[in-house]
């Protein structure tokens, strides 16, 4: 196992197999890669393998985009094609491989935007997003977020309904509120379900209320059944699956304790 920083530019001589927490840079890009595997072959050349650590059971998209990230600047940096990355995940330590070429074209526009950014001379406007939670900054973004009011802090908004927003002057979430006007729907429409308001939610924000939109109707007949799954999404595990059943004035309850695999039941009993 290598000791300290590696030279990439040397591998024919080296003699280490595994190299832990190596940084390498190009002079544009940086890749902090978890470890490297030093595979000798023949004529004395030697295949570089980037290795990435997980601790999910399902790598995410974006886990796989950085895998194949690491194998771009090691290629970069050893001079040589490195074609894929691999990935050691979840409990039981399994293995993926992650190609370049899958995510190259990606991988090239992320790399182009973040240049863009780099250059600007004012910093990024503020957009929390779904992938804020990967982030490690993403408690001081919301944090100005809040303060900002910002459009952003409703999820549901995407990013194009957002400039769609500013362009009208509509900048916070308080503003948006008061743009909710409730209409008396065509007859024609009636019996189709209400479009979502991003509005009317800024409005229960503000107000700190529930608002339902039309006439709420709760059926009072039938049987009333609620069902309940509680799951580890990421194992495909599914190990309660509970329902409550209502009729004649009486309550039934089910549960099941066993394990949902792929759409297989197993009983743990």
């Amino acid at each position: 196992m290598a000791e300290g920083q590696i030279d990439a530019r040397h591998l024919k001589d080296a003699q280490w197999q595994l190299a832990i927490d190596q940084v390498f840079k190009t002079a544009e890009l940086s890749a902090n890669i978890h470890a490297v595997q030093r595979v000798p072959a023949e004529a004395g050349s030697s295949e570089v393998i980037p290795i990435r650590l997980i601790r999910s059971n399902r790598p995410s998209r974006a886990e796989r985009i950085t895998a194949a990230f690491d194998a771009l600047v090691l290629s970069k940096v050893t001079r040589q094609t490195i074609p894929f990355a691999t990935i050691i995940y979840g409990e039981s330590w399994s293995t993926m491989k992650v190609h370049v070429a899958t995510h190259i074209r990606e991988l090239t526009k992320i790399i182009h935007k973040l240049k863009t950014l780099l250059s600007a001379a004012n910093p990024p406007v503020l957009l929390l997003n779904r992938h804020c939670p990967e982030c490690e900054y993403r408690d001081r973004c919301r944090a100005k977020g809040v303060d900002k009011d910002d459009l952003s802090l409703l999820s549901g908004l995407t990013e194009k309904e957002q400039a769609h927003l500013n362009k009208k002057g509509i900048f916070t979430v308080n503003q948006l509120s008061h743009t909710f006007r409730p209409r008396r729907r065509p007859k024609q429409l009636i019996a189709k379900p209400e479009k979502y308001h991003h509005s009317l939610r800024a409005l229960a924000i503000r107000e700190k209320q529930i608002h339902v939109v039309g006439q709420l109707q709760v059926p009072s007949h039938g049987t009333l059944v609620f069902f309940d799954v509680e799951s580890l999404p990421d194992r495909n595990f599914y190990y309660l699956i509970g329902v409550r059943i209502e009729a004649g004035g009486h309550f039934y309850n089910v549960q099941f304790l066993g394990k949902l695999i792929f759409g297989r039941t197993q009983n743990l009993e």
